[in-house]
């Protein structure tokens, strides 16, 4: 038989150890500002907070505020990649410097019904990774009816990569130019967004329209598929990859194949993850400037949990770090 766990410390037990009643527990723990509690009154109960190791319960505390503290972010992705796990942390720290915990839920389960393991939670406001254009998706977000923030800044954003990608090539004199695509079936959307922005830009340049081929996660595979590239082409050829994983796997297959790059093939990657300066050669890739959409995004999510007009994201601001593959 399995032994019984630990009761648990309760608002009484904090109240019976430090000679209090349960509200002024509840009032020292919650900072009311409508009470005055005495220094030294809140010293003994945070004291027997303390030693006693206790934590609120926190469906009590959501049932006696009515409402939640947690910020839900929904990510439909097979993984998250090192950028927005980076970004995600930052925001969760942001957040709590106002009462707020950010929880996110990574996966691509059913957006129907109670399938989504999201389905019980009560957040404050959520922050949508989702394609603003799939009507499920749309659907299960709204159900919680509470304030839907739409992180991805719509289909311009994701066409700025490609096309500040052409424009670094073009810059260097490369006409022949290349996308990478990934393989992956969740990051479908965002790829064609950043496969549009790099037609866009060889439409201005007068060049060729780009050839679009994905790359396999294989490096048997990964090299097969760049032979059928560089038969297409004749000349030194940019190629743009969706994210800097695409990359290293073109670098790689180029590497196996014994072609110089950059001279003959250079690569740009997107997202400048930190293992991007550790490829041979070091990968030249996009940059995203963070810190000034991570104002604004914070300043969104508060706005919208006090019901206020909530303040439109903007795209966020890219740069390229100029390194050896291009």
């Amino acid at each position: 038989m399995a032994e019984k766990g630990a009761r648990r410390v309760t608002s009484v037990d904090v109240a019976r150890a430090s000679g209090v009643s349960r509200a002024t527990v509840s009032y020292v723990l919650n900072n009311d500002p409508r009470q005055s509690i005495p220094p030294e009154t809140r010293e003994r109960v945070l004291k027997a907070v303390q030693e006693l190791g206790y934590s609120p319960f926190s469906p009590a505390r959501t049932l006696s505020k009515g409402q939640s503290d947690l910020v839900l972010a929904v990510l439909p992705f097979e993984q998250v990649d090192p950028d927005l796990a980076r970004t995600l942390k930052v925001l969760g720290t942001r957040l709590s410097e106002h009462g707020f915990t950010l929880i996110w839920h990574v996966g691509e389960l059913s957006m129907t019904g109670k399938a989504h393991p999201a389905f019980h939670l009560t957040p404050r406001a959520i922050l949508s990774y989702v394609d603003e254009n799939d009507a499920t998706a749309a659907a299960f977000l709204q159900q919680f009816n509470v304030p839907v923030i739409a992180t991805m800044a719509g289909e311009i954003n994701r066409q700025c990569v490609g096309r500040t990608q052409v424009d670094h090539f073009v810059r260097r004199g490369l006409r022949s130019i290349v996308f990478a695509a990934p393989e992956r079936l969740d990051v479908q959307w965002l790829a064609q967004g950043r496969l549009e922005g790099v037609r866009q830009a060889c439409g201005k340049y007068g060049l060729h329209s780009p050839i679009a081929q994905t790359i396999p996660l294989s490096r048997a595979a990964a090299q097969t598929a760049m032979r059928g590239i560089l038969a297409r082409i004749a000349g030194p050829a940019g190629i743009c990859c969706y994210n800097d994983e695409v990359a290293f796997a073109v670098l790689a297959a180029l590497t196996d194949m014994d072609v110089q790059v950059p001279e003959a093939v250079a690569v740009i990657g997107c997202d400048d993850i930190p293992l991007a300066q550790f490829s041979q050669p070091p990968l030249t890739t996009i940059r995203f400037d963070h810190n000034q959409s991570m104002e604004k995004l914070v300043d969104t999510i508060l706005a919208a949990i006090e019901g206020q007009e909530p303040i439109p994201l903007s795209a966020n601001q890219l740069s390229v770090v100029v390194r050896a593959s291009a």
